[in-house]
């Protein structure tokens, strides 16, 4: 089924009054454990990931029930290849009768367990309320039990919202709708790709199902896209930033795994639409419970670009009849240092960027380089960008610096201070590795490196490419590529700041280092990827 037309897919509907045959696992009890993240779309490892059960944290050793008599499936440790694949820990799948159809083909999946009960077999049968195992934390980074209901097959692809299966309390929990994002891209603006915002109060809930997206205008076709977290046709089950859209619409979790550990509550999750033409004027988001529940927005209004703005788009190759500084940058160098168009800084053609240091003592970050003032006054206000790109040909020419220091070839900046920026560090005697930092809320920096494929050679030119995605969320994200392949990345919670510049070119905040950069085919771009 497709994102653009309503269907019945995989889903299994409540109504048949299915929870009343199962109890939760840990409290072996109709009231529901307390869950950590559920069903559907979060942020692990720093990028997109569809979590395929609900998490309920708990210490190790805590006793794990079954959740309704049937039979025992599998029950064994991590087992990666052969008839195991898809297990990375102890577990324990049963196989039970589904109430809402009669078929006994509903398989109660197990996960993270630190042990098995004895007599917890293949084959053996159990009733609801006998102890399976212990909560664990293999291959977890905190305690926890994963538990999925996956229907038909024993597969991973075959999980199903447990809620349509448990009882729960169910609420008007979804808060908030708003349209909070736009990236205008094509050379004239005329595709947009918008951000519509939600809340859950309370994510020990947990039951979102699904969300509607209408796109309407005068004298074009309504538009329709749908998706429900139970039909793979309309949402992808992996991890990965590349697997979050299907169908031109994603659905993205603002939150990590351990939410109870980091003192969070609530949820906020994004519905994010590409390509949309300028045909189309307003945008109405739905959101759908377990039980069909729906809570709907009013129609927004959908950005456009004031007469005569364009969207960020900006490519620089410094050679001669360029203007210099290209249009909207602007020229930021310290006095007695360099930063110019220069024959010996071609990596491509005839010239190219020129940024040195040399040897200018602490003060401004930016040493020598080029900046651009982002549009985050543009009106409305809805349409700030959510996400950027900045990328360059970058080869360091010299690199007279300490072991431990570190500069920033690309950068994002709130004022004149670094909101996320491209690293290069050095590790050793003419060891050098790229990385990425990113600031968060409380103001203090993360930075990450990788030794290994980050490495960089001052040989050649490498491409970068600094890349922020989900901006104002406390899950964004910053990535380094190298020649296109992702290098690191990072998160980091910019709900409380919002870079207003990019910068190419020399920052740091050290005391007379001696750098010299070759920089060519600059490009800024607010176009998703």
């Amino acid at each position: 089924m497709s994102n653009e037309t309503r269907g019945s897919g995989q889903k299994v509907s409540s109504s048949a009054q299915g929870n009343a045959h199962f109890v939760w696992p840990l409290g072996k009890s109709p009231t529901p454990d307390e869950m950590n993240t559920s069903f559907g779309p979060r942020i692990d490892a720093d990028r997109w990931d569809f979590h395929d059960g609900i998490d309920l944290p708990a210490p190790v050793g805590t006793p794990v029930h079954a959740m309704a008599d049937g039979l025992v499936h599998r029950a064994g440790p991590a087992d990666r290849t052969g008839s195991g694949r898809g297990f990375g820990s102890t577990h324990v799948p049963l196989q039970v009768c589904d109430p809402t159809d009669g078929k006994n083909d509903l398989f109660l999946v197990f996960l993270h367990l630190d042990s098995i009960a004895q007599g917890v077999l293949p084959g053996a049968s159990v009733n609801q309320g006998d102890v399976l195992g212990a909560v664990g934390q293999e291959d977890a980074t905190y305690p926890h039990l994963h538990f999925e209901l996956r229907k038909g097959e024993p597969k991973e692809d075959n999980s199903v919202h447990p809620l349509n299966y448990l009882p729960y309390l169910d609420t008007a929990n979804f808060t908030q709708l708003r349209l909070d994002r736009c990236n205008f891209y094509s050379d004239n603006g005329d595709k947009r790709a918008v951000r519509l915002c939600f809340a859950v109060r309370d994510r020990r809930e947990g039951d979102l199902q699904a969300v509607d997206v209408e796109l309407t205008g005068e004298g074009v076709a309504l538009r329709k896209l749908h998706v429900d977290f139970d039909d793979r046709d309309t949402i992808n089950s992996d991890k990965g930033d590349e697997q979050a859209f299907k169908n031109r619409i994603a659905v993205e979790g603002y939150q990590k795994s351990n939410l109870k550990g980091e003192g969070l509550t609530d949820l906020h999750y994004g519905v994010i639409v590409e390509d949309i033409t300028p045909k189309y004027e307003f945008v109405k988001l739905e959101v759908l419970d377990v039980n069909k529940g729906k809570t709907e927005s009013p129609k927004f209004p959908l950005p456009k670009l004031e007469a005569g703005e364009k969207p960020v788009n900006s490519r620089a190759a410094f050679e001669d009849g360029e203007t210099f500084p290209p249009p909207e940058w602007e020229l930021s160098v310290l006095s007695g240092n360099i930063c110019r168009p220069d024959e010996a800084a071609a990596l491509t053609d005839a010239r190219g960027l020129l940024c040195q240091d040399l040897q200018s003592s602490q003060g401004r970050l930016i040493r020598a380089g080029l900046r651009f003032p982002l549009p985050i006054h543009r009106l409305p206000s809805l349409s700030i960008p959510m996400s950027w790109r900045l990328g360059a040909d970058i080869q360091p020419a010299e690199l007279q610096m300490s072991k431990g220091q570190v500069i920033h070839p690309l950068a994002f900046l709130a004022g004149d201070h670094l909101v996320a920026a491209a690293c290069l560090r050095k590790i050793g005697d003419d060891e050098y590795v790229a990385g990425v930092l990113i600031r968060s809320a409380d103001g203090l920096f993360r930075e990450r490196i990788d030794v290994t494929e980050g490495q960089i050679s001052t040989d050649s030119p490498v491409r970068w490419e600094l890349e922020l995605l989900r901006l104002g969320t406390r899950q964004t994200t910053a990535v380094v590529r190298l020649n296109g392949n992702v290098v690191v990345r990072i998160n980091g919670d910019t709900t409380g700041v919002e870079p207003d510049t990019s910068c190419v070119g020399i920052l740091h905040r050290h005391s007379g280092l001696q750098i010299t950069l070759h920089v060519d085919r600059l490009r800024l771009t607010e176009a998703p990827r």
